[in-house]
């Protein structure tokens, strides 16, 4: 009975694991790509400010869990 329940307890955390890994792993930052120092797109313009590209515009469309968001 002990070893059923070790086996048990090994699979919940391995679950819990994983699971938290997935989690974790849909974290980001929404928004564009930053350019890399010294390309193009990172030089100052001739106002002296660096342009901000703000990419395509998509449009917004819901999501069946936004409400729990």
């Amino acid at each position: 009975m002990s070893r059923a329940l070790s086996r048990l307890c090994r699979t919940f955390a391995l679950t819990l694991a994983l699971g938290g890994a997935l989690a974790l792993g849909g974290c980001g930052v929404k928004g564009p790509l930053e350019p890399p120092p010294g390309s193009p797109q990172a030089q100052p313009g001739p106002d002296g400010k660096v342009p901000k590209d703000t990419g395509p515009v998509k449009p917004k469309t819901p999501f069946i869990l936004d409400g729990l968001l």
